[in-house]
């Protein structure tokens, strides 16, 4: 439709960006690609950023970046004394949704969402809410797993990125949060503070137990196997 626009909502995971890859070798068409930075990312995501725009560039394709109109996800915490939440998923919404379709409705027209759901994790799809946006999932429609967007990654000679998602995410899983001590120790200080200085702390938290108590079974070299529930939503993790 030449009044509308054709725009894949980029996680800067494995699944956004095989459908990028996707999308490119099977010459549909893309207008923008757009990424919604909380201000709190890995840094694995934020160095993978400009290897997306890169790859972009060659195609001709714009690469844009977002961000909510109030601080970072990470300072707005801090100064409500709060951590994000399992349940009222507040941060997907301000940080990841709004910026987004704060730029769509910018266009003027109607927005083709492309979104990087795998075929096995389909129970992920939902219509947009705007009726000014129409979602799409092409990963879904070619029944494409998440094994096979990073062997699509690999063949493709693009580096396999990290799951996106904030370093400071309730949902990390056990082996996020070790990893995360390991090789951003730093970073693991500033979220267990955050934990810790919640108003709302030790009620809700963002690990069990602890940030505090994980740390310490990681200097044992213990992983504990907890399992996270983690019903990710369409927007963060892709």
């Amino acid at each position: 439709m030449p009044d509308a626009r054709y725009v894949l909502s980029y996680g800067a995971g494995v699944n956004s960006t095989a459908l990028m890859i996707c999308l490119m070798n099977e010459k549909r068409r893309l207008d923008d690609v757009v990424f919604s930075d909380t201000g709190g990312e890995m840094p694995e995501t934020y160095r993978y950023l400009s290897v997306a725009d890169e790859y972009l560039k060659k195609h001709n394709v714009t690469f844009k970046s977002v961000r909510s109109a109030n601080t970072a996800l990470f300072d707005t915490c801090a100064r409500r004394q709060v951590v994000p939440s399992q349940i009222w998923r507040w941060c997907t919404r301000d940080y990841k949704i709004t910026p987004i379709y704060r730029y769509y409705r910018s266009l003027g027209v109607h927005v083709y969402q492309y979104i990087g759901i795998a075929y096995d994790e389909l129970e992920r799809m939902k219509d947009s809410r705007a009726d000014y946006v129409t979602n799409l999932y092409p990963l879904v429609d070619e029944r494409l797993t998440r094994k096979d967007c990073e062997e699509m990654i690999a063949e493709d000679g693009l580096p396999i990125p990290v799951k996106s998602g904030c370093f400071f995410c309730p949902f990390n899983t056990m082996q996020r949060w070790h990893e995360l001590y390991e090789n951003h120790r730093q970073l693991y200080r500033r979220a267990t503070l955050l934990e810790e200085s919640s108003k709302h702390f030790p009620k809700q938290r963002l690990a069990a137990p602890t940030l505090r108590g994980l740390a310490k079974s990681f200097r044992r070299h213990q992983v504990p196997q907890i399992e996270v529930y983690s019903p990710c939503g369409s927007e963060c993790m892709t």
